[in-house]
């Protein structure tokens, strides 16, 4: 539940804040910033560890941590050092591995392949703090929407004196999808190594209510992203 409020409330702020300065945003522009990310997302294992199928394996893979890329602008309003702005973003993750499970008495083996992708799409509030004349802060914050699709593919191979039925040979599919809302908050440093180009690090947190059925005791998607970042400013600074 507390978690549920936190994800709310950052919501509610992030919208007002934009509709404070939203009206000014056309005379007052002062900034647009082009961000391309790549690096890595760490989420809560319990939240994307799934069960295997089939079950009498108990075996479970844990694709909880992948590789993320995407891009974020941000383009922000009036003023000298600190600036007030909204950025929005697209990021994309990804996750595969392949395992083998022995069931049936020890007579059948199974490999399974299985993956995961996450589609993030955000949009929220950023501050902007110039340091010195090629140095940038920014903070960011807002609401979250996160698709995600889950697949694995069961190659069954039987051995000699199989009589399962189950585990006759073939090959399985199965996928699930999942959608869930909620928040991030993202803080990062960027230097100008050249006209308008700048480069630096992001750390990005967020937190949804995503839940995929065969997950195991969470119910929420909750997780830590690093990122290096490529930055092209298109506007005054």
């Amino acid at each position: 539940m507390s978690d549920t409020r936190s994800i709310c409330l950052l919501t509610l702020l992030a919208w007002l804040l934009l509709s404070a300065v939203a009206p000014q945003a056309v005379l007052a522009a002062n900034g647009a910033f082009l961000q391309g990310v790549v690096g890595a997302g760490s989420f809560d294992a319990d939240s994307l560890t799934f069960r295997l199928h089939p079950a009498e394996s108990g075996k479970k893979e844990d694709l909880s941590t992948m590789p993320a890329i995407g891009f974020i602008g941000q383009h922000l309003f009036a003023g000298d050092r600190t600036q007030l702005g909204v950025e929005g973003g697209i990021l994309f993750g990804w996750r595969s591995r392949s395992t083998s499970a022995v069931i049936a008495s020890n007579q059948t083996v199974v490999k399974i392949d299985s993956s995961l992708w996450l589609l993030d799409l955000s949009a929220g509030v950023c501050l902007n703090q110039r340091l010195g004349s090629r140095w940038r802060l920014y903070l960011a914050a807002g609401p979250a929407m996160v698709f995600g699709e889950y697949d694995a593919d069961e190659d069954v191979m039987a051995t000699a004196g199989a009589v399962d039925p189950a585990a006759a040979p073939g090959v399985r599919n199965g996928s699930e999808s999942a959608f869930g809302v909620g928040g991030y908050a993202r803080a990062g440093l960027e230097y100008e190594f050249a006209p308008l180009s700048l480069l630096g690090f992001s750390v990005r947190g967020v937190a949804t209510n995503m839940e995929f059925d065969s997950t195991v005791d969470s119910s929420r998607v909750r997780g830590v992203q690093a990122f290096v970042t490529f930055t092209r400013n298109f506007g005054r600074w």
